[in-house]
């Protein structure tokens, strides 16, 4: 128990991490994340968390901020993430809160988090990252390609409407040839748009689709050719997803923002393997305290996609990146 005289305080802000590079996905340009910042105190500990609340709108990060700064204290000061994960229901505030939660957790106990949940994992470990094309012409995409030809794998993304994304896979595939490529489209092809790329994607050795087709439209899914395992990004976001996944998916993409939180992550991965669906380990944005958690979901994922490489700025004691991997957290970052 807390001590009566040390009231459990919450404070809540937003950060805005640039990026070095400007960032093209089928649906937007991205130059900055939009991060909520939850910082928890009681009995002399602190813990801190981070998510993204939306992908690019200050309004709803706003928004999350004034919900954290009304909170009632007992929705978490009962130091229980499982009890928080069934009291609140999934949003980027609980995402922020839950990892906030298991870092003060683990500051008060002098022990790592993943003790703390019972993953054995190496403090040396370093985890192997995948580096993301964003989207553009073909050859801008190629040139980016053959520099980054020495990463473990390529996730291409595509999705766009000038009807050139063939031209972008092959370039891409030729120019990094022995490359493991992944396609991330961001919900932008149709049906038709689909099945026209799925034998150009098998000729060229395509590892997985990811998000070929809206969300919610996505049932033509299971009378595509399987040529290509697809894997569902904004089709999965809490283990209440699972059930409409089957025999359309074959893996899952885990993103913290998407859960609402570490804790429900975790399950979410535990109930997919149950159903025989794989998963990666993706990201909103953020910053290294956005994404450190996330490194406790990789073990057993088919791929990483954490960027930290790309900020412009970040936490003081940053998450360790050399040779395209990143290293478990410091404790002085979070865990």
């Amino acid at each position: 128990m807390h001590s009566p005289f040390m009231k459990p305080t919450l404070r809540a802000s937003i950060r805005q991490w640039l990026l070095r590079e400007p960032f093209v996905i089928s649906r937007r340009v991205f130059t900055e994340n939009i991060a909520l910042e939850i910082v928890l105190e009681m009995d002399g500990a602190r813990g801190w968390g981070e998510s993204e609340p939306h992908e690019y709108d200050m309004r709803v990060a706003e928004a999350a901020r004034d919900a954290a700064a009304v909170l009632e204290p007992a929705v978490w000061c009962h130091l229980d993430p499982e009890r928080l994960n069934v009291l609140m229901p999934r949003s980027a505030l609980r995402t922020a809160l839950d990892c906030a939660l298991w870092d003060l957790l683990a500051k008060r106990s002098g022990r790592r988090v993943w003790d703390l949940l019972g993953i054995e994992l190496d403090p040396s470990l370093t985890v192997s990252v995948y580096e993301t094309l964003s989207l553009d012409t073909p050859e801008c995409m190629a040139t980016f390609a053959e520099a980054a030809c020495d990463a473990p794998g390529l996730k291409i993304k595509l999705g766009h409407a000038d009807g050139r994304d063939e031209e972008r896979l092959e370039a891409v595939r030729s120019a990094a040839p022995g490359t493991v490529l992944t396609i991330d489209a961001n919900e932008g092809w149709s049906p038709e748009a689909l099945r026209r790329i799925l034998p150009l994607a098998a000729r060229l050795d395509v590892a997985f689709i990811e998000q070929p087709l809206p969300a919610g439209a996505d049932a033509a899914l299971a009378e595509m050719p399987r040529l290509v395992p697809f894997c569902a990004d904004e089709s999965c976001l809490d283990r209440g997803s699972l059930p409409a996944l089957v025999g359309r998916y074959q893996l899952i993409n885990v993103k913290l923002d998407k859960t609402g939180g570490l804790t429900e992550a975790i399950q979410l991965i535990a109930a997919a393997k149950k159903l025989g669906l794989s998963h990666m380990v993706g990201c909103n944005g953020g910053s290294s305290l956005a994404q450190a958690p996330a490194l406790l979901l990789t073990p057993d994922a088919m791929m990483v996609d954490l960027g930290v490489h790309g900020l412009a700025t970040d936490r003081a004691s940053p998450l360790g990146w050399s040779d395209r991997r990143l290293s478990l957290p410091t404790s002085e970052l979070w865990g």
